[in-house]
């Protein structure tokens, strides 16, 4: 028995034990109540009542199985298969990556900004996370989604479809897009990563998410936003905003993108890390 009992409490320690060498204190304490929260139904509070719950041998099996497949660097949200964002409980596998926290304030910049956007696409949605937050907070608006990646947009819909959200998904390359469509807000969370990088990158992230959406040639890592600026030139709106998330560490290429005729406001917003994170850039 990997446990000394089949009490909550034991398989506790048994799982921080397991993971402490891997993940912090904190990070465990999160892994875990995500994993009582998703079986059980519990909040914190349930997890700490029900310490002394005895579990049936299915349950610590389950347990030692979430334990393994951490030890082997799978992200405990792919485990899980969901995850919370913005209030949306959405599905999260290997088709798309995991949505992160900074996207999340990338979606509160855009709902501070006060404006009643009527037209809105998210180019590169994946999960449809970017796409599904702001549809539901811009409930008349008309929002699109679009992908290269067809098995993206398969969980983009799944996710569309779970949550009662309806956008507009289609598969396309954005450097072969063509529309007669004019918006109001263009958002993007493209790949910007650069190849060389990969080496410095956890296990959890290079084993295990498309590369498809993470990597960028090193010769050209602002590719995206070059093609991204090019669409925004003859698709956005007068006084239409875009908003991008970017690399930390091209905050200043990315604005120089920007002809200063044509957009009349550029700022760059940093994350709750202090990190050069986002990009708002207004048409004139």
């Amino acid at each position: 028995m990997f446990v000394a009992d089949n009490r909550l409490s034991s398989a506790k320690s048994y799982f921080f034990n397991e993971l402490i060498g891997s993940f912090s204190k904190s990070e465990c304490k999160t892994m875990w109540n995500a994993f009582l929260s998703q079986k059980f139904g519990w909040s914190a509070s349930d997890v700490l009542l029900n310490s002394d719950l005895r579990l049936s041998e299915s349950d610590l099996l389950e347990i030692r199985s979430f334990v393994k497949r951490l030890q082997n660097n799978e992200p405990f949200q792919y485990i899980l298969g969901e995850v919370l964002f913005h209030g949306l409980h959405l599905k999260v596998d290997y088709r798309a990556l995991i949505p992160r926290p900074e996207t999340e304030e990338l979606i509160t910049l855009i709902i501070n900004q006060q404006i009643n956007f009527k037209n809105i696409i998210d180019f590169c949605t994946g999960s449809g996370c970017i796409a599904l937050a702001l549809k539901k907070h811009f409930l008349e608006a008309k929002v699109y989604a679009n992908d290269l990646s067809s098995q993206a947009l398969e969980l983009a819909q799944e996710n569309a479809q779970s949550n009662v959200i309806d956008i507009q998904l289609e598969c396309i390359d954005l450097f072969n897009w063509n529309s007669k469509l004019g918006f109001d807000l263009m958002v993007s969370n493209p790949p910007y990563i650069p190849q060389y990088q990969a080496i410095e990158m956890h296990e959890n992230v290079l084993n295990f998410e498309p590369h498809l959406a993470l990597f960028v040639d090193d010769q050209d890592p602002l590719v995206f936003y070059k093609q991204l600026v090019k669409i925004a030139n003859s698709n956005l709106n007068s006084n239409g905003l875009m908003a991008l998330e970017i690399h930390e560490n091209y905050s200043q290429e990315i604005i120089t993108l920007f002809d200063s005729i044509l957009f009349n406001r550029l700022e760059i917003h940093k994350d709750l890390q202090g990190k050069n994170r986002m990009i708002l850039a207004q048409k004139a």
